[in-house]
């Protein structure tokens, strides 16, 4: 059984998971046509995941850029809510065994990110987690009728061949980075694998793009073992392509864009503009 209340990581339900797998989406720098929270989102609900508990906000945000949201109504306050970072679990059959699958759901801290990280892996450890995958969108030079590229880079070297026959293109980058490449190192010296994987999202794509959950939810669950019917999302992802595709021929400056990426060698043939 694991319940822990401390200044960061507040458990609030007592599970005993073995052989578990966490999946990781978080608003921010690194959440282009919200693939990220959508995408663990769309599966908390799916698999009517139970709530765990939270990681603490109050050390992580920086409220100037990140304000908390009231509602007043009448002139009452009804509500106030800081940036959250929720945690939810589900018992599913994992390659045919019973495992644990933890959901984490919030908002990329600001500050602090050592110690956000390793609240992580402190859940990580206590639920027996295996492998941790983190999930990211990020802009990129591609138009909505094509099917969006998925990079990734591991921490474990000996996942890389696993990646590469999912079909999942190996990262190549030096530059700025998320808090998912914390993750990754902190990990890396405490033995647990992490798998970062990142969507590409075409570059007017403004809030959610369905096509990229739908192709990052395919790609992770294939590699994590667990089978979910995604003809509702798949469907959705088809709607709004035909939505674009409708706005785009009463939009000439949009239809010149999507033309000119039709035919513009994509980001995966030049340099990579992908994050970690």
């Amino acid at each position: 059984m694991f319940k822990v209340e401390d200044e960061v990581l507040k458990i609030d339900n007592t599970v005993h998971l073995q052989n578990s797998v966490m999946i990781i989406g978080l608003s921010g720098w690194g959440n282009a046509g919200e693939v990220s929270t959508f995408t663990v989102k769309y599966l908390v609900e799916r698999l009517k995941a139970k709530r765990l508990g939270e990681l603490s906000s109050e050390e992580f945000y920086n409220y100037r850029l990140q304000r908390p949201i009231v509602s007043i109504r009448r002139g009452i306050i009804d509500s106030y809510r800081s940036p959250k970072n929720e945690i939810y679990c589900s018992k599913r059959k994992i390659e045919d065994k019973e495992a644990g699958l933890i959901l984490l759901v919030g908002s990329e801290p600001h500050l602090h990110w050592s110690k956000y990280a390793r609240a992580i892996l402190k859940v990580a450890v206590k639920m027996d987690v295996k492998c941790i995958y983190t999930i990211g969108g990020y802009l990129a030079d591609i138009h909505h009728e094509a099917e969006p590229p998925i990079t990734g880079s591991t921490n474990n070297e000996s996942l890389l061949e696993q990646l590469k026959d999912a079909g999942v293109e190996l990262t190549d980058y030096t530059g700025p980075t998320s808090v998912y490449s914390e993750i990754l190192w902190q990990a890396k010296n405490k033995g647990i694998n992490v798998v970062s994987l990142w969507c590409a999202v075409p570059i007017y794509i403004q809030g959610l793009y369905p096509k990229a959950a739908y192709f990052m939810l395919q790609k992770i669950l294939s590699l994590i073992g667990i089978k979910l019917d995604l003809r509702d999302l798949k469907k959705r992802a088809a709607s709004t392509e035909i939505q674009i595709t409708a706005e785009a021929l009463s939009n000439p400056q949009l239809r010149q864009l999507i033309e000119s990426l039709k035919w513009r060698r994509t980001v995966f043939e030049k340099e990579p503009n992908y994050m970690i």
